[in-house]
């Protein structure tokens, strides 16, 4: 499902997903949601002349979301779904748990780098409230997004939030032929060697008919080291951290730096409830 606005972040996000509907053979859901104005949120969503304009606004959306799909990605058939009124960032979760999203695809602020991720304040709203994956384009992503998706990296550490990323690197690799590569971060030469035991025990939970490889990348920061790997990524998933008992995703320092900085798309994995 892709969060869409007519923005460059919008139309980022709309790639990306188009993307990986087209290459996983997903649905592609287009979410957007009506325009209010914050005052009197309920008397305006039953007045028929807001209603009429906010229907007007989400029908020209969807028209340049279609255009944009139809000229560069030649997706299959796509659902368009208008939501609120209210708040973007509950009223796109809420969706995205009542259709089982498989992730939940946004874009990044046309104030950040290009070819980074930069999530603005929709975004980092939503963030902590995702039930689902969610997968973030870098800004000016549609200008040099691949047909292709050849490179699926995990983040891998040993941990039970990193064991949850390959549950989604598996189903992606295998919907879209994709090869799986699993960093691990050594802060020194002399914790290689450990590493890549780590990286083994990821390994050994990847079914035979997908192409593993280990990468192990020396850093001493290791979220800035996974934002900027050396080798080609199409696509970095990452499981996020927190406490169990909490039903939404928590970001820890080293996802909370990636979706900040990274220079491909990446998909954060929150903790599965209980």
């Amino acid at each position: 499902m892709a969060a869409y606005e007519d923005t460059p972040g919008g139309h980022d996000a709309l790639v990306l997903g188009a993307q990986l509907a087209r290459l996983t053979g997903l649905t592609a859901v287009v979410a957007t949601v009506y325009p209010t104005d914050g005052i009197g949120l309920s008397a305006i969503a039953r007045d028929p002349r807001w209603r009429e304009k906010a229907e007007a606004v989400a029908r020209e959306r969807f028209d340049r979301a279609r255009a944009v799909i139809d000229r560069d990605w030649d997706s299959a058939e796509v659902e368009f779904t208008p939501l609120g009124p209210g708040p973007a960032a509950p009223a796109l979760v809420d969706h995205a748990d009542d259709i089982g999203a498989a992730v939940l695809v946004v874009g990044s602020t046309a104030g950040g780098l290009v070819g980074r991720l930069a999530p603005g304040k929709t975004v980092q709203r939503l963030l902590p409230m995702a039930r689902c994956p969610i997968a973030i384009a870098p800004h000016g992503y549609r200008h040099f997004a691949e047909k292709r998706v050849a490179s699926i990296g995990v983040a891998y550490d040993g941990t039970a939030e990193s064991d949850q990323a390959i549950v989604v690197a598996v189903h992606l690799a295998s919907r879209t032929g994709a090869a799986l590569r699993f960093v691990v971060v050594a802060t020194d030469p002399g914790a290689v060697h450990e590493a890549k035991k780590t990286a083994q025990k990821g390994v050994s939970r990847v079914p035979a008919e997908i192409d593993t490889f280990v990468d192990v990348v020396i850093g001493r920061n290791v979220a800035h080291t996974l934002a900027n790997l050396p080798e080609r990524t199409d696509l970095l998933v990452v499981g996020s951290r927190g406490y169990r008992f909490m039903r939404r995703l928590l970001l820890g320092s080293v996802a909370g730096a990636l979706v900040r900085s990274a220079r491909y798309p990446v998909v954060v994995v929150p903790i599965p409830e209980p």
